[in-house]
Formats: C-alpha cells, structure tokens, sequence
C-alpha cells in the first residue's frame, strides 16, 4: 500500500505472501506496477531500498525491478540465483549473502548502517529512501542486550486479562518495548545522520508502522492473524480481526519548514497516502501521476483548511493460518466515532449467519470491547455504515 498507492487486492496480495522451499514466484507485485521508487527514478532521484521486501520472491520481483536501483536486506533472492531450493532465503548486505542475519542481535543497527551509506553516497542529488526494519515483528530476540536492560526493571501499563500470568505477559512487553527501542535508536541514528550531511531542511521524512500489534489486547499477541495469548491449547488459535490494535499505525513527518514540530492532526489518513503526496511534493503533473486509492496529503500537512475523508474503508483476507482451511474476508468501515467490519466467507456470505460481525462506538469504547452490532439500540447507524460499506465495495468490485 505504501509503495503503490493502491488496496492489496487490487495488486493480487490480499495476505502476505507464504514462504516455501522451493520458493512461490507465482505471487508478488504485478510486472509494470508503478511505485514511488520507479516514479520518482523517471524525475532522475536515486532510489533504494534497506531492509524488507516481502512483495514476491522470484526474479522477476527483484525490487530491481519495480524502480529501486540499489536493494540490499531480505526477502529477495540474490540475482542469477535459482530461487527452486534456496532454502532459507538470505539477506543481502552490500551484495553479499549474509547466512543467518535475520536473527542477529544487530542486524538493525547494520541495516541502519547500510540506510546511512545509500544516503552519504547520493547525498549530492536527489535521492529516495525505502528503509523497511523488521521490528517490532516476531521474533523478538534480534536486539541488543542493552535495548533489553533499558526494561529489564521497568514496570509498565498492561492490558487487563486473564489468559496469561501477569508476570510473563509484563516480560513480553517489556521485550516488545525493547524492539520498540531499538528500531527508534536507529531512526534516529539516521536522522542524526541527515543533521549532520545538512540534509534536513530538504528531506521529508515520513515514519509509519506496517501494522499495529497486540500483547495482551482481547488476550491475543499479534496483528490482524493474531493467536490468542494463552499458554495452553487456545494458543494454537488465531483470532481474525480489524480492532484498532491492529490497523492503527505511527504515521510522523518531518519536514522542516512546512510541518510545525509538534503537531497533531486527527484526519482520517492512510499509507495509501504516500505516493499521491510524494508525486505532488516532486512536481509529477495531475495526468503523468500514476492510479492511486490515495490522496495527496498535503493540504493537510501544510496546515491548510480541506475537506478531508469522513471515513475510512479498509479490507483484510486472511488466506493464510485460517482455523480448518477458513478464509475470513473483513471489510471495514471507520468514522471518528464508530466501527463496522463485515466478516464473510470467499462467496461474500456472512460467517456464522453474521454472528461475527462488529459494530463498535469508538467514543465510548476506544478499547472495542462491546460488540453493539446486534444491539437494538443501534440499528439506524448499522445501516448505514453497511449501505456506506457495501458502496464501497461494489466501487472496488469485492464481494
């Protein structure tokens, strides 16, 4: 979504895409998809990408291919290599194979070092950075021990819940905080480095998540495909969903000159936005600007009054880890205050007869923990959040 501008489905990718050995290369970005990097290298920047690609394996998904000219990290496989026995797909640092780095303790810090270099060597023309860092993503032990002592005798905010000990669910946060910690030490380490080549008053920075995380949060530990926290049988479940835990996400610029440091904005914005806003910020006309289920944030990052979206839609298949083979379609719909999402089966039809959908008062209940969609006090909104909802589906042709 951040890198084209459009809904996964639209792309074929409306989960993540399963590792195998040999590796899957009939899943990934459709050859000619336009991204940020390949537009940006028409207007003459210098692209690369740092870190994760997880959009394709094969050859002809090389990053290499879809605009960056420079891709060093993991998941892709080294050119000329035979992707059909790869076996464990390796990272890439500065061209060469790096057995095992996924799961070094610093392998953030080298790939921020790596983020630094690409940025030093192209520091004299434009340039554009995809740094992508694996954490806080599982698994949790790629962090330095000092990341970890700075929780070690921290006790922090937990969720209420009952599924696990109090004292193993204060450790997993403390270790999730950790990762939290690190990947910032080396944003930061980045920006400094931007400082200090005098490069900041003319780079825009823009941090965002790829997904919100649970530990502990309606008892689950994970994302959208969250497995419920327990430590017993109920561990092995996943538990599908779109609470804001989940589709929540960072999203911080900085733009000396034309974001104040400090402000806050409560609009309505998504990683789609990226590509319309970085094509109006390089100049890229109207009708050279590539399709796009965005829109230019840049009113809205300039302080300007504009209407903005009164409500979000979003859409989440879960292909994969469904309990017995199940694919769960969610559809969702957000306004400031409320939240609907839809869970059907891949014919459209309503799983459980509709008894899993949800309807959520964000107002009165941020942490969505009363289900009001069969509340008889309710019903004027549902429908109208499912006739808005169902709108926007037949406009993205899902069912």
């Amino acid at each position: 979504m951040v890198l084209t501008g459009l809904y996964t489905h639209r792309l074929g990718i409306p989960d993540y895409i399963a590792y195998g050995n040999p590796v899957k290369e009939d899943v990934g970005l459709p050859a000619g998809t336009t991204t940020i990097a390949s537009m940006l290298k028409q207007k003459g920047y210098a692209t690369g990408l740092v870190g994760k690609w997880h959009l394709g394996y094969g050859p002809k998904y090389y990053p290499t291919n879809f605009g960056f000219d420079h891709a060093e990290g993991y998941r892709h496989i080294a050119p000329g290599k035979d992707p059909a026995g790869v076996g464990q797909i390796p990272f890439l640092i500065d061209g060469k194979e790096v057995p095992g780095f996924r799961h070094a303790t610093n392998h953030t810090d080298v790939l921020a070092d790596r983020a630094i270099s690409f940025i030093e060597k192209n520091r004299k023309q434009p340039f554009f950075l995809f740094f992508s860092i694996y954490l806080p993503h599982l698994p949790w032990g790629a962090i330095t021990d000092a990341d970890k002592a700075h929780y070690a005798d921290k006790n922090l905010a937990l969720p209420e819940t009952d599924a696990i000990d109090r004292q193993q669910l204060l450790d997993l946060t403390r270790l999730y905080y950790a990762n939290i910690t690190c990947a910032d030490r080396n944003m930061g380490r980045v920006l400094d480095r931007l400082d200090e080549l005098q490069l900041a008053d003319n780079t825009i920075v823009i941090f965002i998540g790829d997904n919100g995380f649970m530990v502990g949060q309606h008892d689950l530990l994970g994302k959208g495909n969250a497995r419920f926290i327990h430590r017993d049988e109920r561990a092995k479940l996943r538990r599908p969903n779109m609470f804001d835990d989940s589709v929540l996400v960072p999203f911080i610029v900085r733009w000396p000159g034309v974001v104040k440091a400090g402000t806050f904005s409560k609009s309505l914005v998504s990683t789609l936005d990226v590509l319309p806003t970085v094509a109006e910020v390089a100049g890229i006309s109207v009708g050279d600007r590539p399709e796009t289920d965005g829109q230019s944030l840049l009113p809205t990052l300039r302080g300007e009054n504009t209407n903005w979206r009164n409500a979000w839609f979003d859409t989440y298949d879960m292909v994969h880890l469904g309990k017995h083979g199940e694919v769960p379609y969610m559809r969702m719909i957000r306004t400031d205050d409320w939240k609907l999402v839809l869970y059907n089966d891949p014919n459209g039809a309503p799983l459980d007869f509709g008894k899993r959908h949800e309807l959520f008062h964000l107002g009165r209940d941020p942490g969505e923990r009363r289900n009001l969609y069969s509340d008889t006090m309710y019903p004027d909104i549902r429908k109208r959040l499912e006739r808005q909802l169902r709108e926007w589906m037949e406009l993205m042709q899902l069912k």
